[in-house]
């Protein structure tokens, strides 16, 4: 059995190849109509839309909103919780919503959002501990400088002291 399209005749064989070819153990997938798909290869899923059924289409909906349900997931995490890498993979799924012909406008903003919080936390982090190392090289100095001061008072308190007769003598 094969699909038409455009005078393009897909098999069923081809049609899993389509989606088998750029497999990934890193990306996100869903499954639709028995199948994982990756979430990049939604958009091609959809592009085959016309030729599914009622309740294949229903799955396709259902694995959009799956995609939509775990980026919304993702963007609530914490900024601690969250990884830049996280963020990556989400907004290449941003991007493979869009290419699907989905309004993301207002999550890309949210997207944007926990980005800017994220870099500032690692911004701040690195501020954080560059200051630290400050504080602890100062602390060393301002021991050596009490060190010495000691021994200069000591020195001091030597140089003050009475000479006494049997020193002398």
């Amino acid at each position: 059995m094969s699909k038409k399209e455009n005078n393009y005749v897909l098999s069923k064989d081809e049609d899993l190849k389509l989606f088998e070819d750029s497999l990934s153990e890193d990306e996100e997938t869903v499954e639709v109509n028995g199948f994982e798909v990756l979430v990049s290869q939604i958009l091609r899923f959809d592009l085959l839309g016309s030729h599914l059924s009622g309740s294949q289409e229903k799955q396709l909906k259902n694995a959009f909103i799956d995609v939509l349900l775990n980026l919304i997931e993702t963007l609530c995490q914490s900024t601690t919780e969250l990884s830049l890498e996280d963020l990556n993979k989400e907004e290449s799924t941003l991007f493979d919503l869009t290419r699907a012909g989905l309004e993301v406008g207002w999550l890309r903003q949210k997207w944007d959002v926990a980005y800017l919080k994220k870099e500032k936390q690692r911004v701040t982090g690195a501020r954080i501990r560059e200051l630290e190392e400050q504080v602890r090289k100062r602390k060393l100095s301002l021991s050596d400088l009490e060190s010495d001061l000691k021994n200069e008072k000591a020195a001091a308190l030597v140089a003050k002291s009475r000479t006494g007769f049997r020193d002398i003598v």
